[in-house]
């Protein structure tokens, strides 16, 4: 009977219900973990063009902080404004361009491949390990951007297919432009880079040299001289300018060094490989007789193989990338990976065998540490989160029957499901564990004492005569315990460089002495101390 029903199943419906419960995944327990890595960073620059009601210069204890330009700043703070200032808000904004990204993959994908595949590339996307279990968990900006970038690059294929030059360079120039006003001035090299190699590769190099080109191309201008004019009002734009050049050119080989670059080309692209999973899985299919033909064949296929490779050159001789820098071409990659795994869905090779037989043994083991855990003392776990444990066991084995059960693309969600199921596990597991951690919540409880002891209309300062030029100058690198303090407080707290205004102090106890302390803390080390000024 359930084998039946199992068969009876139809394709679309099993995908709603497999992004409904991925959203589900998305957005649960999303709150919970404290501000972590550069979170807190994020949280006081977006709070403080709040309370300073100014969306141009960003700040960090309302000193300037020279980084990348404001626009991501400002959809937190407006994510701040809509949700309350609180972890869930600082996050959603990340998630959510998770989800739009998706989207515009499936639009692709279905426009110019099918249906189908327009599914499976972006499910398997929405599932690649190193987004979905890690920095769609934090309010990190490098989703939102690799969203706008995306956007740039298919503006070029879709309307160049459309013959809408005007469009073509109109959008690819807009979007490439709130790039810019992202994370700075690299990210024109992707339109210089895409627009030179595709009309390029399809004989039309003049259209650089055409009306349109030149008529937005001159709008991208005006546009970046306008932001920089009107910085210039309010700061020091050389020094602004140069911090930004600073944060690109010191992840390039100038920055790094050739013996960091020999091991950065040898590394890079295999861990780039890597966090793709699972599509790193469909490598088993992409080395089959006759799939670069096939590829060939698509015109959407050949712009995403050259954009991938023209434009990953670039991070591949810069010893100072990340692989979140690179999360742009996460789409296009599996797309390409995927629709080698989509030709042959429906063979019966040893190919598919072999991909199933990993995903299974993968489903079984982790149901088995699922079962198994309960029975294993851990302290920090409470017990209400240990008798769970089987019932997500229950539901990743409910996936292994249906790919058992199930063929062709029925079998491919339930692999898409697993995962989803393994992402709740972690939402309801390891989230609130991790929330309870001491060491994980220092900043938060040193925030909660000062807040006891300080009145809402009394205000704290830091007292430091350093520059801040990278997060790692930041006074005693205060700034986590910071962003909950203006989380609580809804008001700044200053960087000061001596004590002569009223109210509370952080102090250097090692460099600050003859004070009485109202509390006292540490923080890397650092002895400090919170002082009273009458």
């Amino acid at each position: 009977m359930l084998l039946k029903r199992i068969q009876k199943i139809s394709f679309e419906k099993l995908t709603l219900f497999t992004i409904l419960i991925y959203i589900v995944s998305l957005f649960y327990n999303l709150h919970l973990e404290p501000l972590r890595l550069e979170e807190p960073r994020r949280a006081l620059v977006a709070l403080e063009m709040l309370f300073n009601n100014n969306f141009i210069v960003t700040t960090l204890l309302n000193d300037t902080w020279y980084d990348h330009p404001p626009l991501y700043n400002i959809i937190l703070a407006l994510s701040l404004k809509i949700f309350g200032l609180n972890t869930f808000a600082l996050r959603f904004p990340c998630a959510f361009s998770l989800l739009l990204t998706g989207v515009l993959i499936y639009v692709m994908g279905k426009k110019y491949i099918s249906k189908k595949f327009g599914i499976l590339s972006t499910l398997f996307y929405l599932i690649a390990a190193d987004i979905y279990f890690y920095f769609s968990t934090i309010a990190e900006i490098d989703i939102f951007y690799s969203l706008l970038v995306l956007l740039s690059f298919f503006s070029i294929f879709h309307f160049h297919q459309k013959k809408q030059y005007y469009h073509l360079f109109g959008f690819a120039y807009l979007f490439i432009s709130l790039a810019f006003l992202t994370k700075g001035f690299a990210s024109y090299a992707f339109i210089v880079l895409t627009l030179s190699a595709y009309l390029g590769y399809q004989r039309e190099f003049k259209k650089l040299f055409s009306f349109p080109h030149i008529l937005f191309g001159f709008c991208a201008l005006v546009f970046l001289g306008l932001y920089l004019y009107t910085y210039s009002l309010y700061e020091d734009l050389p020094a602004y300018i140069s911090k930004m050049w600073g944060l690109t050119s010191s992840r390039t080989v100038l920055g790094r060094g050739i013996g960091k670059l020999a091991l950065h080309i040898l590394t890079f692209p295999l861990n780039f490989i890597a966090v793709l999973f699972p599509s790193t899985l469909f490598l088993l299919f992409s080395f089959k007789k006759g799939q670069i033909k096939r590829i060939k064949e698509k015109p959407y296929l050949v712009f995403l193989a050259l954009t991938l490779f023209i434009n990953f050159s670039v991070y591949l001789i810069s010893p100072g990338a990340k692989i979140r820098y690179t999360y742009m071409f996460f789409p296009i990659a599996i797309s390409l990976l995927t629709y080698s795994f989509y030709l042959q869905i429906e063979d019966k090779e040893w190919r598919k065998k072999v991909f199933y037989s990993i995903i299974k043994t993968l489903m079984l083991l982790i149901a088995a540490a699922l079962f198994i855990a309960p029975f294993i003392s851990i302290s920090a776990n409470p017990v209400y989160l240990n008798l769970s444990l089987p019932l997500f066991g229950i539901a990743i084995l409910s996936t292994l029957y249906l790919n058992i059960k199930s063929t062709t693309y029925i079998k491919s969600l339930s692999v898409i499901l697993f995962f989803i199921v393994c992402r709740l596990t972690f939402d309801h597991i390891a989230m609130p564990i991790k929330a309870n951690l001491p060491k994980n919540n220092l900043h938060k409880n040193f925030a909660e004492n000062i807040n006891k002891l300080v009145s809402d209309d009394d205000k704290i300062y830091v007292l430091t005569n350093d520059e801040m030029n990278t997060f790692i100058d930041i006074p005693f690198l205060f700034y986590e315990t910071a962003a909950y303090l203006e989380m609580s407080r809804k008001q700044l707290v200053y960087k000061a460089h001596s004590i002569t205004k009223k109210g509370y102090y952080i102090i250097n106890l090692e460099k600050n002495k003859g004070y009485t302390p109202v509390y006292l803390f540490e923080i890397n080390n650092t002895k400090l101390a919170l002082i009273k000024q009458q």
